[in-house]
């Protein structure tokens, strides 16, 4: 671009990295599309003390029931993501920078997988009783849990690695579960937003115990499509290196209905990820180390919704 003025070339090269960015963002799986109920964030968190009193409708007496919605207890705090590339000015003005193009891109595919990074840690988490507390104030994942002194106590944490007899014992305590007020949620019902999230090496086995409609011996499959497998990249590496599990054989797996209007996780986004360009001629990084620079930049929370829709398995433990 010989003869073009530098700030000539430099909007257009910034035009064509913010196309690439913003078009690789939106080419990844998302998996948390699927699992996290979205509650758009205006301020620097969300309160969700409403998790713990949620409404009731019932026959019409002297008295209707009444539930009021409180802002105090459950809060999320929005967290800032963001990182730096440079391209040397030396480049752009050999026309050398194409070969930054890719860089972009593969710069939003980054961005649009950290939703999917922080589920993934939420779900190993979910097994603390610090890192991973819930409305309840304890573990998300809990062998007993109540959500007041009057409620019904149910457990939704578990051990084994996944097998069939495993995944029919998380599907039964699911689908009996109840709400605060001992009313039934009506779980398991819609098996199309049922999801078995489980690492890499138990795709073959969460496959041959909800995907396939007859059974290796023979016969019918009970469980056939009671639910939908979904493998989460990282899982288990992330499993076996935390100290929450700290088991190198931990294979975590976890059964989650999201067919509810609130569902077991909850995905906070703030401000969507963008690409800012820094081309001043006297900042430090021009000026001083001939680079241009391009941040990206985006805040976001991810929490836990409803416990009472979830079961989790450290796959600590023998089948």
């Amino acid at each position: 671009m010989k003869g073009i003025p530098l700030a000539a070339v430099l909007s257009a090269i910034n035009s064509s990295f913010q196309t690439k960015f913003n078009k690789a963002i939106s080419t990844v799986p998302g998996f948390y599309k699927k699992l996290c109920m979205e509650c758009p964030s205006s301020a620097g968190e969300n309160l969700y003390g409403w998790l713990a009193a949620m409404p009731q409708i019932s026959k019409k007496t002297a008295e209707i029931i009444k539930s009021r919605l409180q802002l105090l207890g459950y809060r999320l705090t929005n967290e800032e993501f963001a990182g730096i590339i440079e391209v040397p000015r030396s480049a752009i003005e050999d026309d050398q920078y194409g070969m930054f193009g890719p860089t972009a891109a593969l710069w939003g595919q980054r961005a649009g997988q950290v939703p999917d990074l922080e589920l993934t840690e939420l779900l190993i988490n979910a097994f603390s009783a610090t890192k991973g507390k819930d409305y309840m104030g304890s573990a998300f994942f809990a062998a007993s849990k109540k959500a007041h002194a009057k409620a019904t106590a149910f457990g939704n944490l578990a051990a084994k690695k996944l097998s069939a007899a495993n995944f029919e014992t998380a599907a039964a305590s699911l689908s009996e579960r109840l709400d605060s007020a001992g009313v039934p949620l009506f779980t398991m019902q819609d098996t199309s937003q049922v999801f078995l999230v489980v690492c890499s090496d138990d795709r073959a086995t969460a496959e041959s115990i909800v995907s396939l409609a007859t059974l290796a011996a023979g016969g019918m499959n009970p469980n056939f499509n009671k639910a939908q497998v979904i493998v989460l990249p990282g899982l288990q590496t992330k499993a076996q290196s935390s100290t929450i599990i700290n088991d190198a054989d931990a294979r975590p797996w976890f059964l989650l209905d999201c067919s509810q209007e609130v569902r077991p996780l909850i995905y906070q986004p703030r401000v969507a990820f963008e690409l800012t360009p820094n081309f001043a001629l006297t900042s430090d990084g021009v000026f001083n180390q001939d680079v241009f620079a391009w941040k990206a930049r985006g805040r976001l929370a991810m929490g836990y919704g409803l416990p009472e829709l979830a079961y989790g398995s450290t796959g600590a433990d023998a089948a």
